[in-house]
């Protein structure tokens, strides 16, 4: 607007004074023609005649009408431009009155947006750190998924069979039979009491192989023996609450069915991380877990027909296998804390089968792979297994992520001479 209304002002000027200049001359040249036409009617009616000079009169009076007559044409001309001029100046200053227009409403828009963009960044911000909290939070509550803790499993399976091999190759046992063939037996109050707490974990059937079987030459049956003792406390130690109270552990155990029959599976999962971890902040110092593993050698050997008293065979498995007694707690505690308060999302449980259960295919693995006899009774179990529970649609669903391995009566001959119950023999 201001570039047209620039440039039409002067061509408007120009033209006016040019007018005006023209009207003049037209003005001048008439007077001077009437005083020229008089002068001339006057000579002749005085003289009769024309002279040279007024010849060059009239010859100049004529080139001046001519002149004008040009100037007059350019007047039309230019007075067609300007009105052009004026038509084009009012275009466009319509155009710019309504591109300003269009500016401030762009303006407005502008300012509306920015405004929103503010307040959206403002809520993705607060979004952003609500979903950071969130993730923080489900960080918190499931760090490790179920093949994490499927690691962990066949970690302490594996500790568990190197240390019930260097356990059994670690003592000498005499032999059971005299020259008659007559077995040995220990019948005094102290062996009773052995027989008893050995019979708690392993079961009467294997209780009764591992005294009457010599290990003077194989200890193959006090390996199983080791083994198997040391599943079920391990399988005991992951799944525990308190580690102490029996009766504690129950009340804890009794609330959380009732937490899962009730609440969806966040709610339930979170319960239970939660109460595990401040649970285990009550106990006093560190557990003394290492105690029942001793407890379990100690039972196994003094079974098995090694002569010694429990008090100083107690004393010396403690001191000598210190190291991998330390290991067996370090890594049934950490699969403690993995199935307690690290994993919400779902339900992870570690699995053996007690002796004396009958076999099940759909739940366990004998380790022999043989044929098991209809209705036939686990032995023992020699390495744990891992199941993951769901709750769908109020429903709660149990998947085996690992079966657990278990030795049958049928094929326990057989383990035997393969010497597959635990792996290469270590001397210590």
């Amino acid at each position: 607007m201001s570039t047209a209304a620039t440039t039409s002002a002067p061509n408007t000027s120009s033209i006016f004074v040019y007018r005006i200049s023209i009207l003049a001359m037209t003005v001048a040249l008439g007077y001077l023609a009437k005083a020229f036409k008089r002068s001339k009617g006057a000579s002749k009616k005085s003289t009769g005649g024309s002279s040279p000079v007024k010849e060059d009169a009239r010859d100049r009076v004529e080139g001046l009408a001519q002149e004008i007559e040009g100037l007059q044409q350019r007047l039309r001309a230019m007075e067609g431009e300007l009105a052009e001029a004026r038509e084009t100046k009012r275009v466009l200053e319509e155009a710019v009155t309504q591109r300003e227009g269009q500016a401030r409403e762009l303006i407005a828009e502008k300012t509306r947006v920015e405004t929103e963009h503010r307040d959206t960044l403002d809520l993705l911000a607060t979004k952003t750190a609500d979903l950071a909290d969130a993730h923080a939070r489900l960080r918190a509550e499931d760090r490790l998924t179920d093949q994490a803790v499927l690691v962990l499993v066949q970690a302490l399976n594996t500790e568990i069979k190197e240390t019930a091999a260097f356990l059994a190759d670690s003592f000498e046992f005499e032999e059971k039979k005299d020259g008659g063939g007559v077995v040995v037996a220990a019948d005094s109050e102290e062996m009773v009491e052995v027989y008893e707490r050995a019979t708690e974990i392993l079961g009467h059937q294997l209780v009764d192989i591992l005294r009457v079987s010599d290990h003077h030459h194989d200890p193959a049956v006090v390996r199983l023996a080791f083994q198997s003792g040391m599943i079920e406390y391990a399988r005991w130690m992951s799944a525990s609450w308190f580690f102490e109270d029996p009766e504690d552990e129950q009340l804890l155990a009794d609330i959380y069915q009732r937490v899962r029959s009730a609440q969806d599976q966040v709610a339930a999962g979170r319960w239970r991380a939660l109460t595990h971890a401040h649970v285990q902040e009550l106990i006093n110092g560190e557990p003394e877990l290492g105690d029942y593993f001793v407890d379990a050698f100690v039972n196994v050997l003094l079974t098995a027909g090694f002569k010694s008293s429990s008090a100083a065979l107690h004393a010396l498995v403690s001191q000598r296998f210190a190291d991998r007694i330390s290991a067996l707690v370090r890594l049934a505690l950490g699969l403690n804390k993995a199935v307690g308060s690290e994993v919400t999302a779902c339900e992870l449980k570690t699995l053996s089968a007690a002796p004396g259960v009958t076999f099940d295919a759909e739940t366990m693995i004998d380790i022999v792979d043989g044929v098991a006899q209809p209705g036939e009774a686990v032995l023992c179990t020699c390495e744990l297994g891992l199941s993951r529970s769901d709750k769908v649609d109020g429903a709660w669903t149990r998947t085996i992520l690992l079966k657990p391995k278990v030795v049958l009566p049928s094929g326990l001959e057989e383990l035997l001479a393969q010497g597959e119950s635990t792996p290469t023999k270590t001397k210590a």
